[in-house]
């Protein structure tokens, strides 16, 4: 049993304000939890939608709630929802089951991005194959055939050579992990959780088909129920596990379950087109271009869930369509229709309604209750979508750079100004393209606009583009064409490895201001081992470095080295020094030429290259309207501006700007059959440039936005009144910029993710405009806690690689450099994962009336193993400091009932909690934990400690669990002892009996066997319950000073009646939908009546 789920109030006396610390001990004497239940509340029903936002990136969260299980001793409660996300149509999104925008969560799923094939392939899988260190191990043996070279076979597909990624969603939580080797996986999140993953052979291939993760009080989720994917029939991996179901909750004791089951289905899942170009710099007759398209159709065998079975039987049913979905192909997959939770003959349920209206994709139009046998049915949620603009087909080129509706009819490889030789405004050269710019009024179509509500109010959503200042959003560059007259200047600076650095020169800048200015660098090589180079780099008179360059050789390197590149904005008169390096030579003793060319004055023609885009891919809030049944004017009114305090400029920051193009140099060779040690001399300038319908870089989002946002406005209005504004600062990417690594082969942008959307300061006003309250928080970023481990380090690094050089027939006649010709040498490079966790060491919250204001500081730290809180101070306006310490099982690994608690992750129950005022301890409470069988981990004895009283002084006993962790006896210190009889299943209180010892229960009730399988029977009835007690019922009437209150349930409802200790009882009825409708009372008279109107159209 979760112990806090149990004894959550148990100590509330004792843990309260330290004011009731002065008070007499009686305050502070803990108390046992009520575990009686209550009695049922009227269901409330909402008028309006009080949708919330999440802030920091304006999307609202909208969904349908269906049902939520309580589990009491079971200790956790699990939801099932529809959920809408608001942020945006993507053109290639498919529709889900629900419809479109739309998702079923009802239980979790694990799910693999791949990379390369998959991690747990034997011998040739990232988990077992050793990745090379660099470009020379990757590429050699020489006297190997090319097909046979490591770096070949890898780039072939054959060998992996990168972790694929997880992604995990389940009980409310979510984040990623990725497996390394030697057994170990890293939670990119810092999630505390264990994971254990199982492997079985599927078609001849031995793939992971079975997860289960352990969270930190013991509970475990399994993920078995898998699906695989065939990405090509002809692809070496062929078949592999994409995606595993949740199958199963089991609590810490093991016994009790939650049970998800599934039926098979299939989908053809069409992906993206993509195409790359090749484009030489030059047409010297050396060089063909090269244009590359691809796709593919992945065969998806995937899982719809069918029930979710609760420990009492409670279950929920899901029912789909018997006929097939139009807008998946010959796919197999088929509508969700119904929703039904039952048990035995009471039910009731919802009802979806779709159609195909926006661009040919499931569409949800309503979902409406039903209840009892006979459905019937309440008002329906029915919603609305952005139907101005049509929706394209799937697959289109019809989008932005995020992939969201623009109207673009040219191809994906979008039109750019870039900087490369040979265009007609040097240094840029313009290239044909569509346009990927985000269109704000197409990026709606097929969003939510409206929800009204089985009650008749409804909510209108007006959602908008995103915005954010950067640069690439705002480019307008001035150049001259042509170029004015110019001067070529040149020194020579003698060089010796000898130094460091090992040259220096200087020169005072004659050119024009915001001019270009090339440079040449040649030298003869000098001594070298292997991949030799010259680092030059250049600063300004004030020590800022303006670039650094660098000429690469090696051992085999004959001729002259050349290097040359350009700079825009040297200053007119400006000094400027050289400082030279030398790299993996001890030999080098030589004089190195540096020419450049200055542009003088001249009357040169001025040309604008202007992109300006003012929005960005996404959506969010700008207005959300609540409405009451059949009013015009609306109720409530939130309205969002996004905007730093100048009112006007956008505080949005993009995670990363689309790349499509980058250079590089493609070299050949000619004849396979020659040995020769493997290399690249890539001294020469580039010769090809690369264009793709993709980011080079994977865009970076947060919270699914591609912008996150500093600082956001909240406006609140009732009817036509304006109530007051809050205003909340995040931190966003602009604060912890990703980080993209200028390497070839590229690689994935280091995303922080745990560090955006954090609450930095919100501040709250009235509607006069006066500060209510501010609250200022700050936090501390834990980021890569693995990366001091080298061999942990090497457990997850992978490597992208890119063909460099190319094999040329020997019976060429032309051209050497094909980029569709036989790889013969790659390019590496090496990147690791990026994990971490936010931290909040420190909330101040300051409130203002009549002129004063009053401050409050709590700081907290934590746990760096378990992450778990450790300590909090809380500081007071008059600086008098309350502290409370926490210990957890990590903290007592020498008692033996921690160290197996740790061993099994339970490590988030607190042993000792500490209250401290001016750093003098006031009180301390003890739990202790008692191994009471197999898995159960439970207390055992709370006692308390005041001051600095050294005696621990018992407060509680626990004396009795069954099997699954459930208390079945307690005791008051020197109070009575009370036990508990559960039913149903295990989480509901069937009596609850003072002043008995169990022992004498349990012999009543026909000893410890009987009372188990009574407490199993999940579908006992009313009369069972009162045979079984009975005996026990009997001696209660004839012994003195025993009490007994006992209870029925219809699990699916509630409780229907309570007998109390004198023996009165009081029911209470449910309508079909499982409402409270009369409260009954002893008699069988009715005490109190409840009426719904939302019955019916």
């Amino acid at each position: 049993m979760n112990l806090k789920t149990f004894i959550g109030t148990l100590l509330a006396t004792a843990t309260l304000s330290y004011s009731s610390i002065a008070q007499t001990s009686t305050a502070l004497m803990p108390s046992m939890e009520n575990v009686v239940p209550p009695s049922p509340n009227v269901a409330a029903i909402s008028k309006f939608g009080n949708i919330p936002v999440g802030l920091s990136t304006g999307i609202p969260s909208v969904g349908v709630p269906i049902y939520e299980w309580k589990g009491q001793n079971f200790g956790i409660n699990f939801k099932v929802s529809l959920d809408y996300h608001a942020g945006g149509i993507k053109v290639d999104e498919m529709a889900s089951t629900i419809g479109l925008g739309w998702a079923l969560n009802a239980g979790g799923v694990i799910s693999r991005t791949k990379r390369g094939i998959p991690d747990e392939f034997p011998t040739d899988g990232f988990l077992d194959r050793k990745l090379p260190i660099d470009a020379y191990d990757g590429n050699v043996p020489v006297d190997y055939a090319n097909s046979d070279r490591l770096f070949y076979r890898m780039n072939a597909g054959y060998i992996d050579t990168q972790n694929d990624i997880f992604t995990y969603s389940f009980n409310g939580r979510s984040g990623r992990f990725v497996l390394g080797k030697n057994n170990d996986s890293l939670f990119l999140d810092n999630a505390k959780l264990k994971l254990v993953k199982e492997k079985q052979v599927i078609g001849g291939l031995t793939l992971f088909t079975k997860f289960t993760i352990i969270d930190e009080l013991g509970y475990k989720y399994i993920f078995s129920a898998y699906e695989t994917t065939l990405e090509n029939p002809s692809s070496f991996s062929g078949n592999y596990t994409s995606a595993w179901h949740l199958t199963e909750i089991v609590n810490p004791s093991g016994k009790d379950h939650i049970v998800l089951q599934y039926d098979d289905t299939d989908m053809h899942v069409g992906t993206s087109m993509s195409s790359t170009q090749a484009i030489p710099v030059t047409l010297d007759g050396n060089k063909d271009s090269h244009y590359a398209v691809g796709g593919s159709q992945p065969f998806v065998r995937t899982k719809r869930i069918k029930s979710i079975i609760f420990p009492d039987q409670n279950t929920v049913n899901f029912t789909y369509d018997n006929i097939r979905r139009q807008d998946v192909g010959n796919s197999n997959d088929y509508l969700l229709k119904k929703i039904t939770i039952s048990k035995g003959p009471t039910s009731r349920g919802f009802l979806l309604n779709q159609n195909y209206s926006l661009g040919g994709r499931a569409t949800l139009l309503s979902v409406r209750e039903v209840g009892g046998t006979q459905e019937i049915p309440l008002k329906p949620y029915i919603f609305e979508y952005y139907t101005d603009s049509p929706l394209p087909q799937r697959l289109t080129s019809s989008q932005d750079h995020w992939g969201y509706p623009n109207g673009n009819t040219g191809p994906l490889i979008p039109h750019e100004f870039f900087p490369a030789p040979g265009g007609q405004f040097p240094p840029y050269r313009e290239f044909s393209g569509g346009n990927r710019d985000t269109d704000p009024s197409r990026i709606k179509a097929g969003s939510i606009t409206k929800i009204t509500y089985p009650t008749g109010g409804y909510t209108v959503f007006d959602l908008e583009a995103n915005t954010a200042k950067d640069n690439w959003l705002e480019q307008n560059v001035i150049v001259s064409v042509p170029g004015p007259p110019y001067e070529d200047r040149y020194i020579s600076a003698p060089v010796s490895s000898a130094n460091n650095p090992a040259g220096t020169e200087s020169f005072t800048f004659q050119g024009e201001n915001g001019t270009f200015t090339s440079f040449k660098i040649q030298f003869a090589p000098g001594g070298c081992n292997f991949d030799c180079a010259l680092k030059f780099e250049i600063y300004n008179a004030s020590g800022i470095l303006v670039t650094t360059q660098q000429a690469d050789f090696s051992s085999g390197t004959t001729t002259t080295v050349e290097k040359t590149f350009s700079l825009l904005g040297l200053v007119k008169g400006a000094n400027y020094s050289i400082r030279i390096y030398t790299i993996n030579t001890t030999d080098f003793y030589k004089n190195v030429s540096i020419e450049w060319r200055e542009v003088r004055s001249g009357t040169p023609v001025q040309h604008n290259l202007v992109h300006v885009q003012p929005f960005v891919g996404g959506l969010r809030a700008k207005r959300i309207s609540d409405y009451l049944p059949g009013s015009a004017t609306p109720a409530t009114v939130k309205e969002y501006e996004y905007v730093m305090e100048d009112g006007t400029t956008s505080s949005g920051a993009l995670g990363f700007r689309p790349i499509y193009s980058q250079m590089a140099f493609y070299d050949y060779k000619h004849n396979e059959t020659i040995p020769e040690p493997p290399g690249y001399f890539r001294n020469a300038p580039d010769n090809y440039i690369l264009r793709y319908a993709s980011s080079v870089y994977d865009l970076a989002y947060a919270n699914g936005s591609p912008v996150t946002y500093k600082r956001v406005v909240e406006r609140i209005g009732q009817g036509n009144n304006n109530v007051g504004k809050i205003v909340r600062y995040f931190t966003n990417f602009s604060d912890s910029p990703p980080v993209v690594h200028n390497v070839f082969p590229t690689i994935p942008t280091s995303l922080s993710r745990h560090s955006y959307g954090l609450l930095l300061k919100e501040e709250t006003y009235n509607a006069a405009g006066s500060l209510l309250k501010k609250t200022e928080n700050l936090y501390n970023m834990i980021n890569n806690t693995y990366a001091s481990s080298q061999s942990r380090v090497e457990n997850f690094r992978s490597i992208s690689l890119a063909p460099v050089r190319f094999l040329c027939p020997k019976s060429h006649t032309s051209t050497h450099v094909h980029p569709a010709n036989t790889p013969y040498y790659f390019l590496s490079s090496s990147f690791t994962p990026v994990e971490g966790r936010a931290e909040l060491t420190q909330s101040k919250t300051t409130e203002f009336a009549g002129g004063k204001q009053a401050e409050v500081v709590t700081k907290y730290t934590y746990d760096p193993e378990t992450y778990l809180p450790k300590q909090t101070v809380l500081i007071n306006s008059k600086k008098e400091e309350k502290k409370t310490v926490l210990s957890y099982p990590k903290d007592f690994l020498s008692t033996p009932v921690y160290k197996a608690m740790y061993d099994k992750n339970i490590i988030k129950p607190v042993i000792l909690e500490q209250l401290y005022t001016n750093q003098t301890l006031d009180f301390s409470r003890y739990t202790d934990y008692k191994n009471w069988s197999a898995d159960v981990y439970e207390a055992e004895l709370i006692s308390t400690v005041f001051k600095s009283n050294t005696g621990k002084d018992p407060r509680i006993r626990y004396l009795k669990y069954d099997l699954h962790g459930t208390p079945l006896s307690v005791q008051q210190e020197r109070g009575t002892k009370v036990c508990y009889i559960w039913g149903y299943g295990g989480d509901y209180l069937v009596a609850k009996v003072s002043n008995i010892d169990y022992v004498t229960l349990e012999n009543l009730l026909g000893g410890a066997t009987a009372i188990e399988a009574f407490r199993n029977n999940k579908t006992i009835t009313e009369s069972a319950i009162t045979t079984f007690l009975a005996p026990l019922r009997t001696y209660v009437t004839n012994t003195k000073d025993v009490l007994m209150t006992d209870f029925r349930y219809d699990t699916l409802k509630g409780i229907v009646s309570q007998t109390d200790e004198k023996g009165i009882t009081t029911g209470y009825e449910y309508d079909e939908f499982q409402r409270l409708m009369n409260i009954r009372d002893f008699g069988g008279n009715i005490i109190k009546n409840f009426k719904y109107n939302q019955q019916g159209q």
